[in-house]
């Protein structure tokens, strides 16, 4: 059986610019440096997951960090 990942909370942090996502595996990743207008949008999406998978994931801007 195949789980899929969804995002489960998430923090951000404005001076900082850090964005922390947390997954429904007990898995997180920390993006840098994400713009406020960024987490925003993120706030107001419906889907979660397909949001970070389509603006953060693949994006260059960002650094990424794995944490587990």
């Amino acid at each position: 059986m195949v789980t899929s990942l969804a995002v489960t909370s998430w923090k951000y942090d404005s001076l900082s610019r850090y964005l922390k996502i947390f997954y429904n595996n007990g898995s997180g990743e920390l993006y840098h440096p994400v713009p406020n207008f960024i987490y925003d949008n993120l706030l107001r999406c419906s889907d979660k997951t397909k949001f970070v998978q389509k603006y953060l994931e693949y994006d260059l801007h960002f650094t990424r960090i794995t944490i587990s």
